[in-house]
């Protein structure tokens, strides 16, 4: 049996190399060698050399016994990060993510030929998770980053990188998908459109490029967790060419990435969601929230509205945030919502995207209550959760200072709170609101698998 396939693969390996089935010249020859010999010289290593970070005294039980009686007891260790970078001009721009150098009081970066140790951080972008660094040299090996936007769906790429330190690896896939959200990363990153493939990456490999067939960079190599899993499970995901060409415009020439804001938040129109607020198809964002005092709240809109069309495009849940970011500030926008099934036109001036310090503090106001976060069951959360109820509110996470720690866990579904109710994110906020300055006890109604149970909760 072995020996017929072995011979039906000899004979038609030809017929599938000609049909460009595999990515095999005349000669036989992988094009990926001479993809790989163009691409290398420009990838680097990049090591944060020092980063301090607080020591967690959940690691070891008896952490206040040694503060106590050794009050020199460190309470920062150095840790050393490790990831990748590419070349993109001749002139040394390098191009890699936000969190290998995040916090980084020196870096260090390594070429085939040299290492540099005097490295300048040009600008970093948390919220897309790219930086961009400085050597000074001239005449460097560098990259091209093409355009992500021609790619699709089963072409070939290839990653390239340091993956556990082991310098310029190459691994082959091909794209497995396009305009992944959702995705949940350490740190957060809130401007996602990911290309996923199934190029082997691995620890070490973020911030190396991903290639195409061409030899063009088409994404850079962030991530490879989907929902905790350790390591490599196949499944990678970059951030885009065309997203980093207009970061790095910004941070070469303002050190900073500004952006549009609208003062909104929101999620994306599901199936069961259309169904359910009986829309024709599946299409565009639906606010759960508007900001206080933003451009949002100041020309009326409001939650619930589904916003179908921003400044003559058509809004995708992927897309809409890049589509505020890139308005120019000040603009005044015409945005075409659908509330109670009819077609309103809002418009809007854009303002300068606030610090993440005030977004921060807005999210915490938005989700945080008691130290429970939480999202709607319609959520990519519920989903990666495996959560199939159709009422109620999602926890996502508890925070260990707050009231619920212990008692609340992370999937546990809310259906109750005191005499009321909770079908979704807007009764969760009723209740929150009439709430949150209370002392007396709230008594929670929550599914937790199978199983629903009365908690209460002093807070």
């Amino acid at each position: 049996m072995r020996r017929r396939i072995t011979l039906a693969i000899v004979f038609f390996l030809p017929f599938l190399c000609m049909a460009g089935k595999l990515p095999i010249d005349e000669e036989g020859k992988s094009p990926f060698v001479s993809v790989a010999k163009r691409v290398m010289p420009s990838v680097v290593n990049i090591s944060a050399e020092v980063i301090r970070v607080p020591i967690p005294e959940f690691q070891d039980p008896f952490f206040e016994f040694w503060k106590k009686f050794f009050p020199e007891f460190p309470e920062e260790q150095k840790k050393k990060s490790l990831g990748s970078g590419v070349i993109i001009t001749e002139d040394g721009y390098i191009l890699t993510n936000n969190h290998i150098v995040k916090g980084a009081e020196k870096i260090m970066v390594k070429t085939k030929e040299k290492t540099y140790r005097d490295v300048k951080i040009i600008g970093k972008d948390p919220l897309t998770d790219l930086a961009l660094l400085k050597i000074e040299e001239k005449n460097l090996p560098y990259s091209e980053l093409g355009n992500s936007d021609d790619i699709e769906v089963g072409d070939w790429v290839m990653a390239i990188g340091n993956p556990f330190g082991l310098e310029r690896s190459v691994t082959v896939g091909v794209v497995s998908a396009k305009h992944r959200t959702g995705i949940n990363l350490p740190g957060g990153v809130s401007f996602q459109d990911f290309i996923q493939t199934d190029a082997v990456i691995n620890p070490g490999n973020s911030g190396g490029p991903l290639v195409n067939i061409k030899g063009k960079v088409v994404g850079l190599n962030t991530a490879i967790q989907v929902a905790g899993i350790p390591g490599n499970t196949g499944i990678g995901f970059a951030i885009p060419s065309n997203i980093a060409k207009e970061v790095i415009k910004d941070l070469m020439t303002k050190g900073a990435v500004e952006r549009g804001y609208l003062g909104i938040y929101y999620q994306e129109v599901t199936q069961d969601m259309a169904e359910g607020l009986g829309l024709n198809r599946i299409k565009g964002v639906i606010i759960s929230q508007v900001v206080k005092d933003s451009p949002a709240e100041k020309v009326g809109f409001k939650e619930g509205d589904i916003i179908i069309e921003f400044d003559k495009k058509e809004v995708t849940f992927s897309q809409f945030p890049f589509i505020v970011a890139r308005t120019p500030i000040g603009k005044k926008v015409t945005v075409k919502v659908i509330r109670d099934k009819g077609a309103v036109l809002l418009k809007p001036t854009i303002d300068k995207r606030p610090s993440e310090e005030v977004i921060a503090e807005v999210e915490r106001d938005k989700k945080v209550w008691l130290g429970i976060e939480v999202a709607e069951l319609s959520s990519k959360e519920a989903e990666l959760l495996d959560i199939k109820e159709e009422e109620g509110i999602l926890v996502v996470g508890v925070k260990p200072d707050g009231a619920v720690y212990g008692y609340i866990r992370r999937g546990d579904v809310i259906k109750k709170i005191n005499t009321e109710y909770i079908r979704n994110i807007r009764d969760y906020d009723a209740v929150r609101k009439k709430l949150e300055k209370s002392d007396k006890p709230i008594v929670f109604l929550v599914k937790r698998g199978k199983t629903s149970r009365f908690i209460t909760i002093t807070p």
